[in-house]
C-alpha cells in the first residue's frame, strides 16, 4: 500500500539536494514536513506582497543588512501567507539570524535554513524546480490514470456503489456521498464504519458550506476530511467526502475527489432521470389506486407489481395532509415526495400528490404506531418547509388495499371539516372533530343563521361597543370544560375578571349557567360561528389560488 503513496518535495528534502548539502537547519524543525511547490528570491523589503503558498523563499540577507531585527517581524507574516520555509545566507550582509526570529520560527514550526556563502541561487532554483516538476508530472499522470479508470467504469453503467468501491481501493481511505435527498452512499470502508447512521453530522457539512479540508468526529476519533461539492445546487448540493482514516490525504487524493465529482454528478443526473421516469409510473398507479380508479383487486395487484410498488395485503389508512397556513407550492410538495421515498425507514409509506394535495397510505402495524410514522414524515417535511405547519387528517381503517378509496374519502372529508372548524391539532380523525362532524352536514339555512345570530350577534355588538372580549372568553370557557381557573390561565386574565365576563354574557343573553340546556344551546351557537368563520377563510384561500 505504501508504494502507491505520492508525496511532494518537503522541507526535509532540501538537505538532500547536492547544492544545499552544507545548509544547516537553524529553527522550525517541526515544519520539515511542509511541501514545497516553487522557489522565490527575496532581495527587497516588500516581498511579503509577492510571496505565494508553498514557496521556499531564499535571500542573501541584503534587505536586512541595516536592520536584522526586521527578520523577527517578517517570519509570522511569511508563515501566515503559507510560505513553506526561508533560506538565508549569513556572514555577507548579516552576521547571524537574530535569536528572536529563531524563537518565533520554532513556535510556528516555520523552518529557517542557513545557506552556505557560496550558494548559487540560480542552481538552487533549478534543482528544486526540477524536482517539483518531476513530482507534479508523476502526480498528474496518476490523476489522469485514476480519472480514466473511473470514467470508463461509469460509462459501462456499473453505478454509484461500484464507483465508490473502486475509489475506496484507489485512495485507501473511506469515501461517502451525500445526495440532495440526504441519502448516504458509502464505500466498503465507510460502510464498515457505519457512517450512514451519522446523517445529522453530514447534513451539517452542507449547511455550513464546509468544502475543502475540514475536521470531523467519527465515533470517538477526530480526523481530517476532504469535502468536494458534486454540484452547485446551494442548500441541496451533493457532497463527496474523503476521510483521512488509514493514511494521510495527499494532494493527488484531494484532486481526485474534485475531478471525479464531475463524473459523479453526471451519473446522478442519469440515475435521477431514470428514477423520474420510474416514479411517474408509480405516481400514476398510486393516484389511480387511492382515488378508486382501479376497481378489480386482480388489476390492482398486477399494476402494483408491474411498476415496482407491490401493496401488502393488510389493513391500512389513507391520510390527507392539511395546512394550517397557506399551502406550499407544488415544487415543494414534489421535493417532500422525493425525500420520503429515499428514506429507508419510510418505505412502508406510499406518498403521492393527488388533486394538488399530499396524500399517503400507512399500513396498520402494531409494532410501529401510526403517529410514530407520521412524526418521521413531519421531520422530513420540516426540512423542506420553513414556516408552514400541517395537520395529518387520518381516514377510517380500510380492511385491505382494494378498500383504500373509502379511507381516502373519509380523510378528505376530515380535512375539509378541520379547515372549516379551525381545529389546530397535528393529528386529526373523526373522533377528535367532536360535534363539528355533525354540524358540518347542516345546510346553509336561514333558520340556522338566525339561531346562531341570536346568541353571537349580541356578544359581537357588546365587544365592539365596549372593547371587551365576551365572545373569546366564552369560547375558551367551553374549551376548558367550563373551568374558570383554567380559562383565566389561557387568557392570562384574573379569575374575577373571567367570572365577571361570563356572568355579563349570560345576563346579556338571558341564560343561566346552571341550566344545562341553556349552556348546550350557547355552545352550539359558538361552534356554528366558528364554522362560519372557517368557511369564509377557506373561500378566501381558494380565491387567492
Amino acid at each position: 500500500m505504501g508504494s502507491n503513496v505520492i508525496t511532494g518535495l518537503t522541507c526535509s528534502d532540501i538537505l538532500l539536494i547536492p547544492d544545499l548539502k552544507e545548509a544547516v537547519l537553524l529553527a522550525g524543525a517541526g515544519g520539515l514536513g511542509r511541501y514545497i511547490n516553487r522557489v522565490n528570491v527575496m532581495e527587497v523589503p516588500d516581498v511579503i506582497d509577492w510571496v505565494r503558498p508553498g514557496e521556499f523563499l531564499i535571500t542573501s540577507g541584503f534587505p536586512f543588512h541595516d536592520q536584522p531585527e526586521l527578520l523577527a517581524e517578517i517570519i509570522p507574516q511569511l508563515n501566515q501567507k503559507g510560505v513553506s520555509a526561508l533560506g538565508i545566507k549569513t556572514k555577507r550582509y548579516i552576521a547571524e539570524v537574530p535569536a528572536r526570529a529563531l524563537e518565533l520560527a520554532d513556535q510556528l514550526d516555520f523552518p529557517i535554513f542557513e545557506l552556505p556563502a557560496a550558494t548559487s541561487f540560480s542552481d538552487v532554483v533549478r534543482d528544486i524546480m526540477e524536482r517539483v516538476l518531476v513530482q507534479e508530472a508523476r502526480e498528474l499522470s496518476q490523476l489522469q490514470s485514476r480519472f480514466h479508470k473511473l470514467s470508463k467504469q461509469l460509462l459501462h453503467g456499473d453505478g454509484i456503489e461500484d464507483f465508490l468501491l473502486t475509489l475506496d481501493g484507489m485512495l485507501h481511505n473511506p469515501v461517502f456521498l451525500l445526495d440532495d435527498t440526504d441519502q448516504v452512499f458509502c464505500s466498503p470502508q465507510a460502510e464498515a464504519l457505519e457512517l450512514g447512521e451519522q446523517l445529522p453530522a453530514w447534513m451539517q457539512l452542507r449547511q455550513e458550506g464546509s468544502l475543502g479540508i475540514t475536521f470531523l468526529t467519527v465515533g470517538e476519533r477526530r480526523i481530517r476530511a476532504y469535502v468536494s461539492a458534486v454540484n452547485d445546487k446551494g442548500a441541496d448540493q451533493c457532497l463527496l467526502v474523503l476521510l483521512e482514516w488509514n493514511r494521510e490525504l495527499s494532494v493527488v487524493d484531494q484532486l481526485t475527489i474534485d475531478r471525479v465529482g464531475v463524473l459523479v454528478g453526471l451519473e446522478m443526473i442519469n440515475a435521477g432521470a431514470r428514477r423520474e421516469v420510474e416514479l411517474k409510473y408509480v405516481d400514476q398507479f398510486l393516484q389511480d389506486w387511492i382515488s378508486g380508479r382501479i376497481a378489480a383487486a386482480e388489476d390492482l395487484k398486477l399494476r402494483g407489481e408491474a411498476c415496482g410498488c407491490p401493496l401488502p395485503e393488510r389493513p391500512l389508512r389513507a391520510v390527507t395532509v392539511g395546512w394550517l397556513e397557506d399551502q406550499p407550492e407544488l415544487k415543494q410538495l414534489q421535493q417532500v415526495v422525493k425525500r420520503v421515498r429515499a428514506r429507508a425507514d419510510l418505505q412502508h409509506v406510499k406518498l403521492t400528490i393527488l388533486e394538488g394535495e399530499l396524500v399517503l397510505t400507512v399500513p396498520d402495524q402494531p409494532e410501529l404506531p401510526l403517529e410514530e410514522t407520521l412524526g418521521r414524515l413531519l421531520a422530513e417535511m420540516n426540512r423542506v418547509f420553513v414556516s408552514e405547519t400541517c395537520a395529518f387528517c387520518i381516514g377510517d381503517l380500510a380492511e385491505g388495499p382494494d378498500q383504500v378509496r373509502f379511507s381516502y374519502e373519509s380523510s378528505r372529508k376530515i380535512a375539509r371539516i378541520r379547515q372549516i372548524s379551525g381545529y389546530s391539532g397535528a393529528y386529526v380523525d373523526y373522533r377528535k372533530l367532536g360535534v363539528f362532524r355533525l354540524l358540518y352536514h347542516l345546510p346553509e339555512l336561514a333558520e340556522i343563521s338566525e339561531y346562531r345570530d341570536q346568541y353571537v350577534a349580541p356578544l359581537l355588538e357588546y365587544d365592539s361597543k365596549h372593547n371587551a372580549s365576551l365572545l373569546l372568553t366564552l369560547q375558551l370557557y367551553f374549551k376548558c370544560n367550563r373551568n374558570i381557573k383554567r380559562t383565566s390561565a389561557e387568557l392570562f386574565t384574573h379569575y374575577n375578571t373571567v367570572t365577571y365576563r361570563i356572568d355579563r354574557a349570560c345576563e346579556l343573553l338571558g341564560l343561566s349557567q346552571d341550566d344545562g340546556d341553556d349552556m348546550l344551546e350557547l355552545q352550539l351557537a359558538l361552534k356554528l360561528h366558528e364554522m362560519g368563520r372557517g368557511r369564509r377563510l377557506r373561500a378566501d384561500a381558494q380565491r387567492r389560488r
